[in-house]
C-alpha cells in the first residue's frame, strides 16, 4: 500500500473539500458576521427557492448548536462536519466501486477502463439508482450539464446507500445537500485525485485503507494540536488520541484473546494454521470459559476508531462460523448481531468502523445490503439533563455525578461505568417522565433524552467475553479541567494517562474469566505512579501474553516518544506462566513483526520468555521486569539494598539556572572556592560560587565538573527567590548533604546511568541526584553501581531512562569483604583515569596543560 500517495491525498482532500464547503457557506449566507436572517428569500442577489430557505434555516440552527454561543466556532465546526461527511461518502462510493458493490453495478468516480470519468454520468440514461428522476437526468444530460448531473447522481447514490449503510449514509435530507461542494469531478479536484493518484489495487487488498485514510484525514489537526500545547477539549480529543494500529499488532491481540479461548474449547481447530501471531499455550493454563459455539462470544472494542480490530475479530469469528457447518451468506449477519460491538466518542471514526464491517459482510453475502443489518457500532454521545427539567422526586437527582458525566460523555466514553444504583436511577427516572410525557409536551422531550441516557448507561454496563483495543493515548497533563476532577477520582491508581485508565475499564468490561488485551504505553510496566495497578493485576489477574514492542512500533509515530506494549491479560487469577516477547530493541514496525513470529516458532531464540508474574513481587516497586534472571531475582531478595550502605538525595532546585548557574570559567575566580567541606566552611569563605554538580552527558567514575552556583552567604539570595506573588520559586533541600563527598548521576539519561565521584566541596542539583556515606563506602558502592549488573537493574528499575531517587535506593547491593578491597582498588584506578582523561582539556579547572603538548 503507497503510504505517502493516500496521506497526500487525505491531507490536500481535507483543505479542499473545506474550502468547498466554506464556499458554499458564503454563497448561502450561511458564515456571514452578525445574526443571518434564518427566515430569508434571498442571499444578496441570489434568490432562494423553497427548499434551499429550509436548507439554509436548518444548516444555521447547527451552526449555533455547535458553535455553543461563538458564531466563529460554529462556523469552523459545521465546515468541518460537512468536510469529513462528504470525504467519507467519497471514499465509501469509491470502495465500494472498485469492488462491484454498488447496487447499481455502475462507477460513480471512474469509467470501466479505470480512467477518471464517471461512467455514471455516461451511462446515467440507462442507470438505475432508487428513487432516480429519469425526467431530470434527461434534461441535464441533454442540456451537457455534467457536473450538475454528477452531483444529482452522487447524491442520488448518497441516498440509495442510506437504507444500506445508514450510519455512514444517513439521509442526506435538506441540510448537508446544500454544501456539497461544487465542482467535484473538476480536473485537479478531489475526485480526480482520489482516482489518479490512489492505485486501485491499493483499494482493493483490505478494507485496512478506510482506517488508515481517516488517520490521515485527521493527521494536520493532530500536528496543529500537539504544537498548541492546548488542553484537549470534546472537538480536539478525538483527533489527539487517533492512533490506527498496525495490521501485525491487531492479529497478535485478537488471535491470543479470541483466538485462544477458541483453541481452549477446540484444540483440533483448523483455526491455528491461519493464526500466525498465536502463542500456544502451556500444559499448565487458565480456567478458560466454556462455549458451545460462535454465538456464544462476545467482543468489544470501547475505543474502536476505525474499527480495524472488530475488522479482524470478524475474519476469525466468520472461520469459526465456517468451521461449525454455517453457510457462507448467513454467517456475517449472525456475527453483526451476536458477537461485535464497538464504542466511540468520534462520529467520523464511528462511521468508518460501519462502513469497514458492512464491507467485510458484504464481501461474503451478495444480499447483505438489502438485509436491514447492522454493525453494532455506538457513539457514546453526551445527554445535557438540567436538574431543573427533573420532576423533585425524581431519583436521578440523586445522582449528580452521573448526571455531570452523561453531559461530558464526549469526552470521558466509554470509561464510565454505570453503577447498579445509577443504572436504577436512571431506568426510574426515565419511566417517570415517560408516564408524564403523555399530557405534557416540555416532559416528552426530557422523556427523550431520559431514554437516551438510559439505553447509554445500559450499554457501558455490559460485559463482554473479550475486549480488544487501543485505547488513546494522552497524560494528564492533557486533560481539560473536567476530565482531570473526573479521572482522578474515578481512575485513582492510574490517572496519570488515559490509556491506563482503559486497562483498567478493560477489566471492568470483560467478563470473570474473560480477556482484556490492548496495546498501550508501557509507562504502567514500571513506573512508581503506576505501583498500586500492577499489584492489584497480579494477584487477581493473569498475564497470559505480552509482547513488550517498545520504540518505533507506530510507523505513523517516528522517535522514542511511544514506547509502547501489547498484552492480553485474564481477568482472573492462574497459577501460569505467561509469555513475554522483548522487542525493545528493534528498530521499525516490520522489523518487530518479523522478530515477534521468529520468537513464536523458535521459543530458544533469546527473547521469548516465560514468567509466572508472582515472581515480580521480589523487585521493589513491583515492575513487570520479566526479562530479569532467577539470580537477579534472587539478589532482590536476599542483598541488602542500596539505601542501606547510602543516603540518595535530590539536590537543589535554584528556581532559574540562567539566574544563578555560570560556568566556571564565566566568573571571578577570586569569588570561586573549590574545596569548601562544610556550609560553615562555605560561609566563612565569603565566596559565591560553587561547584555545581548538575548531571550532565554520560560518563562515568570521574568528571562532569564545570557549572558553579550563586550560593553566597549560605544560597541566601537562591533561598529568598520567590515570583512576584511571594511564592518561592526555588527549592534548597538536604542542605545538610552539601559539600559532603558522594556518587552521582544524571536523573535523566539518553541512554544507560553512570555514576562519578564528586569529592568534597560541590552543592548538588535535582538533576544531579547523589548517594552519600563516607569516602571508603563510595568506593564500594561505585564500583558496585558502574557494574554490568546494576546496568541489568537499572534497565528494570528506570526503562525510561529517567533515573529516580526512589529508584537508585532499591537497587541490589552484595557486600563481599573478601573481594571489597580489590574493588576499591579498581575504582581508585578507574577514577584517577577518567579524572586525567577530564582534566587534559582546559573545561576543567583542574587543567595544567593538554597530554598531546
Amino acid at each position: 500500500m503507497n503510504d505517502s500517495a493516500i496521506k497526500t491525498f487525505c491531507v490536500q482532500a481535507r483543505e479542499k473539500l473545506e474550502q468547498g464547503v466554506e464556499l458554499r457557506m458564503q454563497k448561502y449566507g450561511i458564515a456571514a458576521e452578525g445574526v443571518p436572517n434564518a427566515a430569508a428569500d434571498a442571499v444578496g442577489a441570489l434568490p432562494l427557492s423553497p427548499i434551499e430557505r429550509e436548507q439554509r434555516a436548518e444548516l444555521l440552527q447547527l451552526q449555533t448548536k455547535l458553535g455553543e454561543g461563538d458564531a466563529a466556532h460554529g462556523n469552523a465546526r459545521l465546515k468541518e462536519r460537512a468536510a469529513y461527511t462528504w470525504f467519507n461518502r467519497m471514499v465509501a462510493i469509491r470502495f465500494m466501486e472498485l469492488r462491484d458493490f454498488l447496487p447499481s453495478r455502475v462507477r460513480m468516480f471512474s469509467r470501466p477502463d479505470g480512467s477518471f470519468g464517471s461512467q455514471a454520468v455516461d451511462e446515467a440514461l440507462d442507470l438505475e439508482i432508487e428513487g432516480l428522476n429519469a425526467a431530470r437526468v434527461l434534461q441535464l444530460k441533454q442540456a451537457s450539464d455534467d457536473e450538475a448531473l454528477f452531483r444529482y447522481l452522487f447524491l442520488a447514490q448518497c441516498q440509495e446507500l442510506a437504507s444500506c449503510i445508514p450510519d455512514v449514509f444517513e439521509p442526506v435530507d435538506s441540510a448537508l445537500e446544500l454544501l456539497l461542494p461544487d465542482r467535484l469531478m473538476a480536473r485537479d479536484g478531489v475526485a480526480q485525485a482520489m482516482v489518479e493518484d490512489i492505485p486501485e489495487e491499493d483499494w482493493l487488498t483490505h478494507v485496512e485503507i478506510l482506517g488508515w485514510m481517516y488517520q490521515y484525514y485527521n493527521s494536520q489537526a493532530k500536528d496543529d494540536f500537539f504544537k498548541s500545547k492546548a488542553k484537549a477539549t470534546a472537538d480536539t480529543l478525538p483527533v489527539a488520541t487517533q492512533l490506527f494500529t498496525p495490521e501485525w499488532i491487531v492479529c497478535y491481540m485478537v488471535e491470543n484473546s479470541l483466538g485462544r479461548l477458541w483453541m481452549l474449547n477446540n484444540p483440533q481447530s483448523g483455526l491455528r494454521e491461519r493464526m500466525e501471531y498465536y502463542i500456544e499455550p502451556d500444559a499448565e493454563h487458565e480456567d478458560f470459559i466454556l462455549i458451545n459455539g460462535p454465538e456464544e462470544i462476545t467482543l468489544c472494542d470501547p475505543a474502536c476508531g476505525s474499527g480495524h480490530i472488530l475488522v479482524y475479530a470478524f475474519d476469525l469469528l466468520f472461520a469459526m462460523y465456517e468451521e461449525r457447518g454455517y453457510r457462507e451468506r448467513e454467517i456475517p449477519q449472525l456475527i453483526l448481531q451476536n458477537n461485535l460491538t464497538g464504542l466511540e466518542i468520534d462520529p467520523r471514526a464511528a462511521q468508518i468502523a460501519s462502513l469497514a464491517l458492512a464491507m467485510c459482510a458484504r464481501e461474503h453475502d451478495r444480499r447483505f445490503f438489502g438485509r436491514g443489518v447492522q454493525a453494532n457500532i455506538n457513539v457514546v454521545a453526551p445527554v445535557h439533563i438540567d436538574a431543573e427539567e427533573l420532576p423533585a422526586t425524581a431519583p436521578l437527582l440523586d445522582q449528580p455525578q452521573l448526571m455531570d458525566a452523561l453531559a461530558h460523555l464526549d469526552e470521558i466514553g466509554s470509561l464510565l461505568n454505570p453503577t447498579e444504583a445509577e443504572l436504577a436511577a436512571v431506568g426510574a427516572t426515565a419511566e417517570q417522565l415517560a408516564q408524564m410525557a403523555a399530557n405534557d409536551m416540555f416532559a416528552a422531550s426530557v422523556a427523550e433524552k431520559l431514554q437516551q441516557a438510559k439505553a447509554t448507561c445500559e450499554l457501558l454496563a455490559k460485559r463482554y467475553t473479550c475486549v480488544v483495543a487501543n485505547p488513546p493515548y494522552m497524560g494528564s497533563s492533557s486533560f481539560s479541567p473536567f476530565m482531570s476532577k473526573w479521572v482522578k477520582k474515578n481512575y485513582p491508581d492510574v490517572k496519570s494517562d488515559l490509556c491506563t485508565c482503559f486497562i483498567e475499564r478493560g477489566f471492568a468490561l470483560a467478563i470473570n474469566r474473560g480477556y482484556a488485551a490492548m496495546v498501550t504505553m508501557q509507562s504502567w510496566m514500571f513506573l512508581g505512579s503506576f505501583e498500586k495497578m500492577r499489584a492489584a493485576l497480579i494477584d487477581d489477574k493473569t498475564i497470559v501474553s505480552m509482547a513488550h514492542l517498545g520504540p518505533r512500533a507506530f510507523d505513523a509515530i517516528g522517535g522514542e516518544v511511544v514506547n509502547v506494549t501489547a498484552d492480553v491479560i485474564y481477568n482472573g487469577h492462574a497459577c501460569l506462566n505467561g509469555a513475554y516477547v522483548r522487542l525493545v530493541d528493534t528498530n521499525g514496525s516490520e522489523a518487530k513483526r518479523q522478530k515477534l513470529l521468529e520468537a513464536i516458532k523458535n521459543p530458544d531464540c533469546g527473547w521469548f520468555y516465560r514468567r509466572d508474574a508472582d515472581t515480580f513481587k521480589q523487585i521493589p516497586g513491583t515492575p513487570i521486569a520479566y526479562w530479569a534472571s532467577d539470580a537477579l531475582l534472587d539478589a532482590f531478595g536476599n542483598a541488602k539494598q542500596l539505601c542501606g550502605y547510602g543516603k540518595p538525595r535530590q539536590g537543589l532546585a535554584t528556581g532559574e539556572n540562567a539566574r544563578f548557574v555560570r560556568e566556571w570559567w564565566e566568573v571571578d575566580d577570586c569569588k570561586s572556592i573549590y574545596s569548601c567541606g562544610s556550609i560553615q566552611e562555605s560561609i566563612e569563605s565569603a565566596c559565591k560560587w560553587f561547584p555545581y554538580n548538575k548531571g550532565g552527558d554520560f560518563r562515568k567514575w570521574y568528571g562532569n565538573n564545570s557549572a558553579v552556583v550563586n550560593w553566597e552567604n549560605d544560597g541566601q539570595e537562591i533561598r529568598n527567590y520567590k515570583d512576584q506573588n511571594g511564592k518561592l520559586l526555588s527549592r534548597p533541600q538536604n542542605t545538610n548533604c552539601f559539600f559532603s563527598p558522594s556518587i552521582t548521576w544524571s536523573k535523566i539519561s539518553s541512554g544507560s546511568i553512570a555514576f562519578r565521584f564528586k569529592p568534597a566541596g560541590h552543592i548538588f542539583d535535582v538533576a544531579g541526584t547523589s548517594v552519600f556515606s563516607d569516602v571508603e563506602s563510595l568506593k564500594y558502592l561505585q564500583g558496585a553501581c558502574n557494574s554490568s549488573v546494576i546496568m541489568r537493574v537499572a534497565s528494570m528499575l528506570s526503562p525510561t531512562l529517567n533515573f529516580e531517587v526512589g529508584q537508585i535506593a532499591t537497587y541490589p547491593i552484595i557486600q563481599n569483604e573478601e573481594q571489597e578491597p580489590l574493588v576499591n582498588d579498581m575504582v581508585d584506578s578507574c577514577r584517577e583515569l577518567s579524572k586525567t582523561d577530564w582534566d587534559s582539556f582546559e573545561t576543567s579547572w583542574d587543567f595544567k596543560h593538554h597530554p598531546l603538548v
